[in-house]
């Protein structure tokens, strides 16, 4: 195979992947019940297989299939035991995929992405960011002013289960979400990447460093706003010792605060918009000044959890000590009898109490004020630490000790590396609760990019 044909061998590959990532990136629509994001996310894993001979040695091999054949007893034990239905098969099936797909992709990554093959693929991110970027802003103007936008047809994502996806925020200010059902999936999915390229570009592409400085802005997400804040204290410390400093942070960072910090209303903006109309009494008071009203946050703590996530958190602090291998489905399912014990409690001491005349009118009713729809939707953990800890036990805090203990132990210690860990960090404290075939592929890339054959102990 000459140089040409490898070459655009290698141009087919990129463009493979970036229609994968683009899929990936329409997390709000599907075709026929099938979430697009999936079949991003499987376009992905078919590329891996393509490839899976060459990266594929007998050690991978061998490791590969003693994790698969630990995943799948204590799945197989539930199924046969339990008298798993249709949907429980179905919803174990994609646990597995998305832990299989992601070790596939994984390794395929650090393969494909030496040299040349980062310098191309970062000179198209530059063009894929400022696209995204440039859509997320129209989206976000978009539905303050009812103008086109393409139809949500996928249900939205929250702890309680399935719902419809919310684009209309009637007494705070309005967020971006871009083509993803949340503003923090937007964040947890776009801000990797926009971190890398700023890193790695000599250039000073502010073009780029702008559109996805006001894209992820707007979203005005907690998230952002924490890991805005250690990778700028990372900058700090390495400008500070290296004398470098890039101006596309600068600028980039500067738009990530100044728009999460103060927010716009759309029924100040549009009082006549679809949403508004139906709020009249509420918008009369929100304009009543007859000025442009800015909300700011500038008082808020940056790490609010709420109540859903602090329930998460206090039900694996009180569960970890008495954690084993268990299925996927258990996972949830004791945490959503965790959290009914107390509406239960609530329900039935309520309905004892109550006069005569209500139970015999309301019979088929309960009174209270106890959050009933974590009795009648499917709930999740919503953090990949928590849900894979639950679900494997002392196996998955082993493997990532290892993880860190081989990275120490064997690569050097330096800005870059410390920089991989940090954005080991970022997805392990998102609100997702599984590795997919995106996150190995970030995960890869930033490992040749900033770990692989690095020799060990430099000074930072």
């Amino acid at each position: 195979m000459n140089k040409v044909s490898i070459f655009k061998f290698e141009i087919n590959y990129l463009l493979l992947i970036f229609s994968s990532i683009l899929l990936i990136f329409f997390d709000a629509y599907q075709i026929y019940s099938i979430p697009i994001s999936w079949l991003g996310m499987s376009l992905l894993f078919v590329i891996s297989l393509l490839e899976a001979k060459l990266f594929f040695n007998k050690k991978k091999y061998n490791a590969t299939i003693l994790i698969i054949t630990i995943i799948l007893i204590p799945q197989i034990i539930y199924l046969l035991f339990f008298q798993g239905s249709l949907s429980d098969i179905i919803y174990i099936g994609l646990r597995v995929f998305n832990i299989v797909s992601f070790i596939f992709v994984l390794f395929f990554s650090i393969y494909y992405f030496q040299d040349k093959n980062i310098e191309i693929f970062m000179k198209y991110l530059r063009y894929f960011i400022s696209f995204f970027s440039t859509a997320t802003i129209y989206i976000f103007i978009s539905q303050i002013f009812d103008l086109y936008e393409p139809f949500r047809n996928r249900s939205n994502t929250n702890l309680f289960g399935e719902a419809i996806q919310s684009t209309f925020w009637l007494s705070q200010p309005h967020r971006a979400m871009g083509t993803f059902r949340e503003p923090v999936f937007l964040v947890s999915f776009f801000f990797p990447i926009v971190i890398l390229f700023l890193y790695y570009s000599k250039e000073k592409y502010l073009s780029a460093s702008i559109l996805s400085g006001i894209a992820l802005g707007l979203t005005r997400s907690n998230l952002l706003i924490l890991f805005s804040i250690i990778f700028i204290s990372f900058f700090i410390i390495q400008f500070l010792i290296e004398k470098k400093l890039k101006l596309q942070f600068v600028i980039f960072f500067s738009l990530v605060f100044i728009l999460s910090i103060f927010g716009v209303f759309e029924c100040n903006l549009n009082p006549d918009s679809k949403e508004c109309v139906e709020h009249k009494e509420v918008v009369s008071k929100i304009n009543n000044s007859g000025e442009i009203k800015i909300d700011n946050k500038i008082d808020d703590p940056i790490v609010e959890l709420g109540n859903d996530r602090l329930n998460v958190l206090k039900y694996f602090i009180n569960s970890i000590k008495f954690t084993n291998v268990q299925s996927f489905n258990n996972v949830n399912e004791n945490y959503q009898t965790y959290s009914t014990l107390k509406v239960n409690e609530e329900m039935y001491f309520s309905n004892r109490t109550l006069p005569r005349y209500l139970l015999q009118r309301y019979s088929t009713k309960n009174f209270g004020t106890g959050n009933y729809s974590i009795i009648e939707y499917t709930i999740n953990v919503q953090n990949m630490v928590v849900f894979y800890t639950l679900a494997f036990g002392a196996l998955f805090p082993l493997l990532l000790f290892l993880f860190f203990t081989y990275l120490i132990t064997t690569k050097k210690i330096n800005f870059e590396s410390i920089l991989f860990l940090l954005f080991i960090l970022f997805f392990f404290t998102i609100p997702i609760e599984e590795v997919n075939s995106y996150f190995a592929l970030i995960i890869g890339f930033t490992y040749n990019l900033f770990v692989k054959e690095k020799v060990r102990y430099e000074k930072i």
